[in-house]
């Protein structure tokens, strides 16, 4: 949890006797201190731009930041498949990587944990190990913390960009559900669970009700905190605890307040809009609520996040602006809140000239072809998410390219870049060069391009030594929703990005109507896995299966190449398709996983580990 240093305990006092605050959040602490163990959570956090909710363990004694001690799982409401790991130590050295998750933590309750031992901090996700940290700032990890459950909003001022990005208030109230908490206490060669069953199981509350013996509903706030903890913010109900975000005239589990739209955008003849909240699905596709003057609306689709439709419409021209209207809308919530009317003006997306190219860090053209960098926000055509521009352009030429400013100015602890394509089939180039480590395994970090793993522990001094320019290229990346995601995970330092070329090799129209020309396989994420892990296929164009795809069988196969599972097995259309696997039941170990399409058949492995 991102405080700003609190240096003695009277200026915490200090600070709860400041002004109240005009939005409320909630945290939900132990009594009682614990060294070391393994910390388990089931819950669903929010969705929303400056907004998060945590599990942590944080040292409550702290006199000053000399003791800082604190161990954190952070899900960021901006971020849909996300999280972050961190560990705080003296003089508040902050330790911390994002991590990619292959599904979106707000719509579903998962199971998140960390193990704190003297050697190391590991998280984990659903049971699987994500993240580890050694090294001697984990020795210093020495005080006992208080476990600790909280939503807040973090202050960053009018900044769009930052760690939690923009606040709009117009997304509250939101909350985020607990379903329990777990202890295990730290026992190496004697206990019952966790790695290597070091950890022996002291307690779980599944949060009916508050336990008063064992926890506490805080009060207080921190400067970099836009809200004040709330106890009126927890609420107990349904076998879950509820952590609320509010408005200071509207705290509790209560919602008076109609779903707004958040933004529109256009693109041909599809027109995105956006909701604060979830909405009532009846209403949401209403067409007859919805109106854009000159345009006629033909179709409507609302999305899995129930906040999200997609209108098919008449042609948007490029030249004129448009507005949209929405009548009578509902939110999801008991109360059905309906609003009587709201408008927004409508984004129209620009198609960009390939091969696009952009000077990531610069603020200006860098040799007449690439783009300027901006912060990314739903208005814009690209950007990037979290990062702070770094500058090298006293240091030596860059070698191997002829475009040394390009890799002289950066960004610095990127988390994602986006870029607003059409659908359809891209190369995307990714610049780097290392610049600040004189040495390997100062920098290393994973990257994703549309949820496919393209380059794992990433170490640019190894790949080509300091101020060199080095180029990771993600070939035949299928697009279709309009949006190039590439997602940075740190496991050493920070990520850095330099410069993105986008190469167009074919379009497709419409969600999910790609046309791949080769049938694929990809490997399955995560690996290893327990139990769930997703797998990704192609269907290809070319070999009869034009229009109506061909049969295909997906199927699971032990190491003595006995089949125990099939997954697939039927005809399917031609294009990208993804199958989640649940090896429940299955034992730990090696397994291989086959694609037959016609004559083609495909096998790569995965690992059960349990």
């Amino acid at each position: 949890m991102k405080k700003v240093s609190l240096v003695f305990l009277s200026f915490i006092v200090f600070m709860n006797m400041l002004p109240a605050k005009d939005y409320k959040g909630a945290e939900y602490r132990t009594i009682e201190s614990f060294q070391y163990g393994r910390f388990e959570v089931r819950y669903k956090p929010p969705m929303g731009t400056g907004i998060l909710a945590t599990f942590f363990t944080y040292h409550d004694f702290t006199t000053s930041s000399a003791d800082w001690n604190e161990v954190d799982i952070e899900i960021l409401g901006r971020y849909q498949n996300d999280i972050q790991f961190t560990t705080i130590t003296p003089y508040q050295k902050i330790h911390e990587s994002h991590s990619f998750l292959n599904f979106n933590p707000a719509q579903d309750f998962h199971e998140y944990a960390f193990e704190w031992t003297p050697d190391y901090v590991a998280w984990f996700v659903d049971g699987l190990e994500y993240y580890r940290q050694t090294g001697d700032h984990i020795a210093t990890l020495v005080h006992g913390q208080k476990i600790m459950a909280n939503i807040w909003a973090n202050d960053q001022g009018t900044a769009i960009g930052g760690w939690t990005g923009h606040w709009d208030p117009d997304i509250l109230p939101v909350f985020a559900y607990y379903d329990w908490i777990s202890y295990a206490a730290y026992t190496p060669d004697s206990g019952t669970t966790g790695t290597n069953n070091n950890f022996t199981p002291q307690w779980r509350d599944d949060l009916d009700s508050l336990n008063s013996a064992r926890w506490q509903k805080a009060t207080h706030t921190w400067p970099g905190n836009r809200v004040d903890l709330e106890p009126d913010n927890i609420i107990f109900r349904d076998g879950k605890m509820i952590l609320a975000l509010t408005d200071a005239n509207n705290t509790g589990f209560v919602d008076h307040s109609p779903p707004k739209i958040l933004w529109a955008r256009a693109k041909g003849n599809k027109l995105t809009v956006r909701y604060s909240e979830e909405v009532d699905s009846s209403t949401a596709v209403n067409i007859s609520k919805y109106n854009v003057p000159d345009i006629s609306l033909n179709s409507i689709e609302l999305l899995n996040d129930k906040r999200t439709v997609k209108l098919g419409t008449s042609a948007f021209d490029s030249s004129k602006s448009y507005t949209l209207v929405v009548f009578g809308m509902k939110d999801n919530s008991p109360d059905k809140n309906t609003q009587t009317y709201d408008v927004k003006t409508i984004n129209l997306t620009i198609d960009p000239k390939f091969p696009l190219r952009i000077n990531v860090g610069g603020e200006s053209i860098y040799e007449g072809k690439y783009l300027a960098d901006q912060v990314w926000t739903e208005e814009r055509e690209y950007g990037y998410v979290d990062g702070y521009a770094e500058s090298a352009e006293d240091s030596p030429d860059i070698g191997g390219t002829e475009e040394d400013s390009l890799y002289q100015t950066g960004i610095r602890k990127v988390v994602k870049y986006k870029v607003r394509v059409p659908n359809g089939i891209y190369d995307v180039i990714l610049h780097f060069s290392e610049n600040a480590f004189n040495s390997a395994g100062k920098r290393i970090f994973d990257i994703f391009v549309e949820e496919s793993k393209i380059k794992e522990a990433f170490d640019i001094f190894a790949a080509a030594g300091k101020n060199h320019a080095y180029n990771v290229v993600a070939e035949d990346i299928a697009v279709h929703d309009g949006l190039i995601d590439v997602h940075f995970s740190n496991w050493t330092h920070q990520p850095c990005l330099f410069g993105i070329t986008v190469e167009q090799k074919s379009t497709g129209i419409g969600r999910g109507s790609i046309l791949p020309e080769e049938c694929k396989l990809y490997q399955n994420y995560p690996n290893p896995f327990n139990p769930k892990t997703k797998i990704k296929y192609s269907i290809p164009l070319k070999g009869g299966y034009r229009g109506g795809g061909g049969p295909s069988n997906l199927s699971i196969f032990n190491i003595h190449g006995q089949k125990v599972r099939t997954l697939v097995d039927r005809k399917q259309e031609t294009g990208e398709h993804a199958v989640v696997f649940d090896a429940g039941g299955l034992a730990s170990g090696l397994y291989f996983y086959r694609l037959t399409v016609g004559r083609q058949i495909f096998t790569k492995k995965m690992i059960v580990l349990k």
